[in-house]
């Protein structure tokens, strides 16, 4: 099958499959690359599911979810987002990235046109060649100073042909979440047009810098141009139970309907039923774990200012710090490479986000705080080595 040279292998799973290997060869590898939560599932969502599987719920569900998990959702996004919708406006996914593979698919065109901001994550542009081959992509880059949108870039791209803008807050890679005035900004830019905004908001709940998380969807002036996607692997931490769900305007969700009958049927039954109980866990669950985010995030700028050569734009949310490496190496897949066969921390290349971050790696701040303090130290001796960078 011939397929987009857009549509390539995951960088982050590469790293991750090349950390496992050295693992297999019992050599000790400190992981800073994959972004998965080190806690585990609550064990209310496992009990609740699998007491569904003993109460029969194993068959099919409405394609676009069940009704007592959309009600639910119907409930978050005004209380957490003040996105006002019914659950008619609502769809139950396979996670996430099946929500945005979806939404793209009902949306695009021959031709449109589609603006990315990056660096971004590694599934947005496959996934907008694989809706529609002959998209055209604006990748915009985010203000390498201080990661700040790049506004006159984005109106310069913006057109008539303009279907998409992707976002996403908390961001992937830099940590990065959108100001009120940016999301001000793009609601401006795309009201009485036929440009959606897509929000990808998987990391809303890990905030551990005190910045408010700001919602497109809730501009009413533009209700009907803007689609959220969300879903409980990152603050649930259910990244292989592989749900998510979207909310949309009323005619693109009969679009997706169709997709999802045709490609899913449903989302898994007894899955749906036990991601309901998320719902009723107390609200404050979240604030250990982004404790423990902060507290890494902290050795990381700790160390990032103990070294000349290198820079870091501090993240507000995610899972992932964006570290500027100009100052030490010429590459990012080199820089990473290095890292890992000298010194056995794997990170991310920053060209795996976008070509124009090669100056950059990702971290992630999952690790244990004991292994993540480790990682620091061993990054900056390689920095500061003779055979590193």
């Amino acid at each position: 099958m011939k397929l987009s040279p857009d549509i390539r292998d995951s960088a982050t799973l590469k790293f991750s499959e090349l950390a496992k290997e050295k693992n297999r060869r019992k050599e000790k590898i400190i992981s800073l690359g994959i972004g998965e939560p080190m806690f585990d599932t609550p064990p209310e969502i496992v009990e609740a599911t699998y007491d569904a599987m003993k109460k029969g719920y194993t068959k099919y569900s409405d394609p676009l979810g069940l009704v007592e998990l959309r009600e639910l959702i119907k409930d978050k996004l005004l209380k957490d987002n003040g996105i006002d919708v019914s659950i008619d406006n609502i769809v139950v996914t396979p996670g996430a990235k099946q929500a945005l593979s979806l939404a793209l698919m009902a949306l695009l065109e021959p031709n449109d046109e589609v603006i990315n901001i990056t660096p971004c994550y590694v599934s947005y542009i496959p996934q907008i060649k694989i809706a529609e081959p002959s998209a055209v992509i604006h990748n915009i880059d985010l203000d390498k100073h201080d990661h700040s949108l790049d506004r006159g870039k984005i109106k310069k791209a913006f057109n008539k042909k303009t279907k998409a803008i992707i976002i996403n807050s908390p961001h992937n890679p830099t940590g990065k979440m959108l100001e009120r005035d940016e999301i001000g900004f793009l609601a401006r830019l795309v009201k009485g047009t036929g440009c959606y905004v897509v929000s990808d908001e998987i990391y809303e709940k890990l905030n551990f810098s005190g910045m408010r998380h700001y919602s497109i969807g809730a501009v009413k002036e533009i209700k009907d141009k803007a689609i959220t996607i969300n879903g409980f692997s990152k603050a649930f931490s259910m990244t292989g139970w592989r749900i998510g769900y979207l909310a949309a305007p009323k005619e693109l969700i009969k679009a997706i309907s169709r997709l999802q009958q045709h490609l899913n049927t449903n989302t898994c039954t007894f899955i749906q039923k036990g991601a309901c109980s998320a719902f009723s866990l107390n609200e404050d669950y979240p604030k250990a774990y982004n404790s423990a985010l902060k507290e890494r995030e902290s050795l990381l700028v700790e160390m990032v200012k103990s070294n000349s050569a290198l820079r870091l734009v501090r993240p507000a949310g995610g899972l992932f710090a964006f570290l500027d490496i100009s100052g030490a190496s010429h590459g990012s897949d080199r820089f990473s490479a290095r890292l890992l066969d000298r010194k056995n921390v794997a990170v991310i290349p920053g060209v795996s986000f976008g070509e124009n971050w090669d100056d950059h790696v990702r971290i992630s701040l999952v690790a244990q705080t004991d292994e993540f303090r480790e990682g620091m130290r061993r990054i900056d001796e390689f920095v500061r080595s003779e055979d590193g960078p």
